[in-house]
């Protein structure tokens, strides 16, 4: 079956075909077309997310350090903005939504002195979580609702090598209070998070890994751990996605993204990106979305797109 690549700004389009596979039940939440299509974006991007029920893309901007909105296929704007450091450089990690939707929350990496995690709702409305270490670099961060969180990061001092972990996050949406309880320790520099089921899937960029471990045993420990499995053996992985299947999908290589099985089979889906990093999965619409970012402000970066089964 042919279908078209597309390159978008707005509603401008730009069709290159090539021959692809049909997947059955696979659309475009924007009506541009069924994937793979490509959506430019005027961001130094980052992490990405989507929204379930109608399929919004939500993109972090390390130019202007805001969060960016898509909707309906039209161009992103700024949904909201976090506080930039002075003199640090801006660094939105992964960006997530609660799984009723109502909040999004974006991990600030924050260079060893200001890590942070926010709550975003709106134009004027971030609010950072007060009470979680600002000395950990933070990147993963994923939703479990009812005011939890989990949090990759990892420290790293001179010369030393990084080390890292895994933690939960609990806040008061009202207050903005949040405690933190490591989970895992002893990883090298974990970056994605997702959860399936009782279980969680870290990539150890570190150790080019990706690991899993029973999330009802971690947070029923009174102490953390540092076991692991190793699910697969991935060259460079970044931040992660995960279907309703339990594949995992994640940066590969230099230019690459890769699905991991459940089995832990890995396989290239593409092997041409510029700049992988941010990844999502919207499982209604069976669309899989990579960042692939700019090398420089001032560049475009793009959002490719996907067919999954």
């Amino acid at each position: 079956m042919l279908f078209c690549q597309f390159l978008t700004t707005g509603r401008a389009l730009i069709a290159s075909c090539a021959i692809a596979i049909a997947v059955s039940g696979c659309f475009s939440p924007s009506g541009i077309g069924d994937p793979p299509y490509t959506l430019a974006v005027d961001a130094l991007a980052n992490g990405i997310a989507v929204r379930p029920k109608d399929g919004d893309l939500f993109v972090t901007d390390d130019t202007t350090n805001a969060i960016l909105a898509e909707h309906d296929g039209r161009e992103f704007s700024s949904f909201g903005t976090v506080p930039v450091v002075a003199g640090q450089s801006n660094g939105l990690s992964q960006v997530t939504l609660t799984p009723d939707g109502s909040e999004v929350l974006v991990a600030r990496f924050g260079f060893g002195t200001a890590g942070a995690v926010f709550g975003v709702s709106g134009a004027d409305s971030s609010s950072p979580w007060m009470g979680i270490d600002p000395n950990r670099r933070r990147l993963g961060l994923v939703s479990l609702g009812g005011g939890r969180a989990l949090s990759t990061w990892f420290e790293k001092h001179g010369s030393t090598p990084p080390a890292g972990g895994l933690s939960l996050l609990t806040y008061d949406k009202a207050t903005h209070a949040a405690t933190e309880r490591d989970l895992l320790t002893g990883l090298d520099k974990p970056v994605g998070v997702v959860v399936s089921g009782s279980t969680v899937i870290v990539s150890e960029q570190g150790a080019n890994t990706v690991v899993s471990a029973n999330l009802d045993a971690l947070l029923s420990s009174a102490q953390p751990t540092n076991k692991v499995t190793i699910l697969a053996r991935v060259t460079g992985p970044d931040l992660l996605a995960i279907d309703e299947r339990g594949t995992v999908y994640t940066k590969c290589n230099k230019t690459g993204v890769c699905s991991i099985a459940k089995d832990g089979t890995v396989m290239e889906l593409a092997n041409d990106l510029r700049n992988a990093r941010g990844i999502a999965v919207d499982s209604m619409r069976h669309i899989l979305y990579v960042v692939d970012r700019s090398r420089a402000p001032g560049q475009a970066s793009y959002i490719r797109s996907f067919p999954i089964k």
